[in-house]
């Protein structure tokens, strides 16, 4: 990159760049890019060293329902340039490729070694690179500074438990979770300390489990106590479970080793290790919506085990499953769609203009014969997540339904 004129001068754009307004536009506006400046000087006075992401997430290249092949891409992505060129596909860096008939899990620590070398390697310098911007030889470091992931990944990365009993990286052994008795599926009731002391919906009991809640949200732990804690798990490499995996769910502890990124010399220094990536887990969220809202076959969230446990925590009780003699039918409740209501929800969609560039064309997104939405890709479930299913839902459902969705 620094052989290259302009990207070399595209590099050091951080350098010159002032926050007039006050908010966070770009990474060097964060406290963790600031840290780094004022803990170690020399590093942050050369504005050519270098600031890093990384991403990895997997996917299978063949087809969506084959288990039998796993990729996992490895992606450096460099800070230091312009937010209109540090997401191009040019400055991206592929960097590993993990690929095979399952995927790595927890123990992908172990692909990531070599890289962890290369980015020591980075931190202690590389001498000899030339700049073609300014015509010399210098010294070039590199940080990483996070990394970026869905919550799954997040999980193997960082080696927290995100599922079970206790997948709440904040709340860890006091994580408010409950079984569902019918779906068998784990809940987390407790969301509500979050809110203001005197939140209305602190005091609200029918809506939730029947119960006020009066509790505060605790403190995220420090970089020093997560290292504490992780520093003398004996995780075995390769095998199922793993040495720090208690004997059932409600034994299990909420760290599962001790991730590689801490052989980096300023990986415990950090405020922010892990991100998550909120485009993503906004389609997992509108995935969900738009599969109960019309009853989608495979996406739907809405089903006879679900009001079963609704009933048993005292929820939406007048929605409860009619027995008969050949089949149980559900009655519609106030967050689901009629035939006639689903049809006016496409032709609303299938109506739509936007301007150019805003997202895809959403006509050539509507199938009318079957009343949904296919082929959507990350961005158009943003736009559809922030602006227009708001406007599609708002003639066809419920107030309380609709103030719901258009609050989330």
């Amino acid at each position: 990159m620094f052989q290259s004129h302009k990207t070399a001068k595209s590099l050091t754009w951080h350098a010159a760049r002032k926050s007039v307004d006050g908010q966070m536009s770009h990474p060097v506006d964060s406290p963790s890019w600031k840290l780094v400046d004022d803990k170690w000087p020399e590093f942050g006075k050369e504005p050519r060293n270098l600031r890093l992401a990384l991403s990895s997430d997997e996917f299978n290249p063949h087809s969506s329902l084959s288990s039998r092949y796993s990729c996992w891409p490895v992606i450096l992505v460099t800070y230091n340039l312009p937010p209109w060129l540090c997401m191009k596909r040019k400055f991206m860096t592929l960097t590993l490729l993990i690929s095979g008939p399952k995927q790595p899990g927890n123990d992908i620590d172990i692909y990531l070694e070599p890289l962890i070398d290369d980015l020591k390697s980075l931190w202690d310098g590389i001498r000899g690179v030339y700049d073609a911007h300014i015509g010399e030889y210098f010294t070039l470091r590199g940080v990483l500074l996070w990394a970026v992931n869905d919550f799954p990944a997040y999980g193997n990365l960082s080696g927290c438990v995100v599922k079970g009993y206790k997948a709440s990286p904040i709340c860890g052994d006091d994580t408010p979770s409950h079984r569902l008795k019918n779906g068998h599926k784990i809940c987390y009731i407790g969301h509500r300390k979050w809110l203001p002391i005197n939140h209305p919906y602190r005091r609200q009991r029918a809506a939730f489990n029947g119960k006020p809640e009066y509790g505060m949200p605790p403190e995220p732990l420090n970089r020093e106590e997560v290292l504490h804690i992780v520093e003398d798990i004996n995780y075995i490499w390769g095998s199922k479970n793993g040495g720090s995996v208690g004997e059932n769910d409600g034994d299990r502890v909420c760290w599962k080793k001790k991730s590689k990124f801490f052989d980096l010399e300023y990986w415990k220094y950090l405020h922010v290790r892990h991100v998550l990536d909120v485009m993503h887990i906004q389609k997992n969220v509108y995935d969900s919506i738009i599969g109960t809202l019309p009853k989608i076959p495979g996406k739907n969230k809405d089903g006879i085990a679900a009001r079963l446990d609704l009933l048993n925590i005292g929820v939406k009780t007048n929605v409860q499953p009619k027995y008969g003699q050949r089949r149980t039918r559900l009655p519609l409740g106030p967050w689901n769609l009629s035939r006639v209501k689903k049809r006016a929800v496409c032709n609303s969609f299938y109506g739509m203009k936007v301007p150019e560039g805003y997202c895809l064309n959403i006509k050539n997104l509507v199938s009318l014969k079957d009343s949904r939405l296919l082929g959507l890709k990350s961005h158009d479930f943003h736009t559809l997540m922030q602006q227009l299913l708001l406007v599609a839902i708002r003639s066809v459902l419920e107030k309380p339904a609709r103030y719901a969705i258009t609050r989330l």
